[in-house]
């Protein structure tokens, strides 16, 4: 990190996420502005527990998902777009065969199954080179999981986002103990305007500070 850093950016898992996929091979997803944020000085990128759990466990469904697809490959004469993750013997979620179908199946319909397979063998080899790289060498600090019962239990309640639930009480309490107030998704569950609003709200009722989280996609950070 250089002298020259201004702005602090705790990170959402959809920013990681998209900083390893848009950095395999073969195209499988488009950058972002994670690139930007993460490779460049002028940013102090942190993660909170919470984030940092979910990519880990994000990266190896993905890394299963893609050697079951290489294994599809080697011993049917099918190609990828026959391949069905939901039919194979796979631990994935519907955003993971979400993910397979757009962006590696509707991606590579020029490719031959020569091709595919190459290709998807280099993005299992490369994600697992990422999982391990990206926490360790590429994000400046990490912090463990938070608690505020309290606050978990007011986003559960009104926002109906899932997970992210403790991604955002992770990044209040950090907010509250580094005044690390920036958060950067690219995930459209928390970054729209309206969500945006009734965590706001929800801050400003259990703190009196609607203030300590800020909430922005890459291109709005400078």
């Amino acid at each position: 990190m250089s002298d020259a850093a201004e702005t602090t950016c705790n990170l959402d898992t959809s920013i990681l996420m998209n900083y390893v996929l848009s950095n395999l091979s073969g195209d499988i997803e488009d950058d972002r502005g994670s690139q930007r944020i993460i490779d460049e000085d002028s940013f102090y990128t942190v993660i909170g527990g919470k984030a940092e759990g979910e990519f880990s466990a994000l990266c190896d469904r993905r890394y299963d998902l893609y050697n079951d697809a290489v294994e599809f490959l080697l011993t049917t004469d099918d190609e990828i777009f026959e391949y069905d993750p939901a039919s194979r013997e796979l631990h994935t979620s519907s955003n993971d065969e979400q993910h397979f179908r757009e962006n590696i199946q509707f991606n590579w319909y020029n490719k031959t199954k020569r091709e595919q397979l190459d290709t998807l063998r280099r993005c299992f080899q490369e994600l697992e080179l990422y999982q391990i790289r990206l926490p360790n060498d590429l994000i400046d600090r990490r912090f463990p999981q938070q608690s505020n019962q309290e606050l978990l239990q007011r986003f559960e309640a009104e926002l109906q986002v899932g997970h992210d639930c403790q991604i955002l009480v992770d990044a209040v309490e950090l907010s509250h103990q580094h005044s690390f107030n920036l958060l950067v998704a690219v995930d459209s569950d928390i970054t729209g305007a309206e969500q945006v609003r009734a965590i706001t709200a929800i801050l400003e009722d259990v703190f009196g500070d609607g203030t300590l989280l800020q909430i922005e996609e890459p291109g709005n950070v400078s």
